[in-house]
């Protein structure tokens, strides 16, 4: 009789199981459904399409000037890697300081592109206005 009512009972939970399985699946669904009507809605069709990510960067800067030893980005500036080529030029850059970054960032492909730095800001930097 125990076998039996273990049985039973197994049966049912795992009839239960399927059962909220199949409901949660049909809500995911729905929602996913609901969202991407609401995605289409707000969204202008055409924009942002057949473009690589690299095309959506605006500006990317490794840091990498700081392997050069005579410091020219503190007067040339830094130089941006996108397609765009742009320049950032750093305004008080007596007050910061180029090191080789300890992140675990992307280091790029061997030979093309050059260690990352991080822009490092003195103690001596005010905290209490833009540099």
């Amino acid at each position: 009789e125990g076998v039996a009512i273990a049985a039973d009972t197994g049966e049912r939970t795992l009839a239960d199981i399927l059962s909220n399985a199949a409901k949660e699946e049909v809500t995911s669904k729905s929602e996913e459904e609901s969202l991407s009507q609401r995605n289409d809605s707000i969204w202008v069709q055409g924009i942002g399409e057949g473009r690589q990510d690299e095309d959506n960067l605006s500006l990317y800067i490794r840091f990498s000037e700081g392997a050069d030893e005579d410091d020219l980005w503190k007067t040339d500036g830094f130089t941006d890697l996108t397609k765009y080529g742009h320049k950032a030029q750093l305004f008080g850059s007596e007050l910061a300081s180029l090191e080789a970054t300890t992140s675990s960032a992307d280091e790029g492909e061997e030979g093309k592109v050059r260690l990352l730095y991080d822009l490092v800001y003195s103690e001596g930097a005010p905290r209490n206005r833009a540099t």
